[in-house]
């Protein structure tokens, strides 16, 4: 048998023709993608909106009713997110900062989708350990501070 490629490397000209391919941003979306790139370096931590497209398709395709996000920042994933979700799922969104967050209820609101997000303020993994063990995410999105994976990986296992 020959062997075969894993995955595909993503070159300028295949990426190009990808975004040239993917369903543009919204209304919606593309204004929050330019108020996030106001705030300046700190934008990089907003998802790519293929990959939110992605993910929107993830938890529809998924049948996904409970979701659970780590890392909110502006709201760009919990806004795909909670697309994906029946109209009586709801998404746990956690983050530290009120004032990133502030742009992300402006935004989630003004999609309808204020009701299935339930954002908690504080460090994750206080948030986490305070959720009760049931029912069970069906969906979690780690996207934080990089060097705490693994202790939310671990804190979320056994809640999915």
């Amino acid at each position: 048998m020959s062997e075969y490629r894993k995955y595909l490397p993503l070159d300028d000209e295949l990426y190009d023709y990808a975004l040239a391919h993917t369903t543009a941003p919204d209304d919606l979306q593309a204004r929050l993608i330019a108020r996030t790139a106001d705030l300046g370096d700190s934008r990089r931590m907003q998802v790519a909106h293929s990959q939110a497209l992605f993910m929107t398709f993830l938890t529809r395709s998924m049948g996904a009713r409970t979701a659970l996000e780590i890392g909110t920042f502006t709201g760009y994933s919990a806004l795909a997110i909670a697309r994906g979700l029946p109209a009586d799922g709801t998404l746990v969104a956690c983050d530290v900062s009120e004032d990133w967050t502030s742009i992300a209820r402006e935004t989630w609101s003004e999609a309808g989708l204020s009701g299935r997000i339930d954002l908690r303020i504080g460090p994750a993994l206080e948030t986490v350990g305070s959720l009760p063990a049931e029912p069970p995410f069906d969906l979690v999105f780690i996207d934080a501070d990089k060097e705490s994976y693994i202790e939310y990986y671990e804190a979320v296992l056994p809640r999915l």
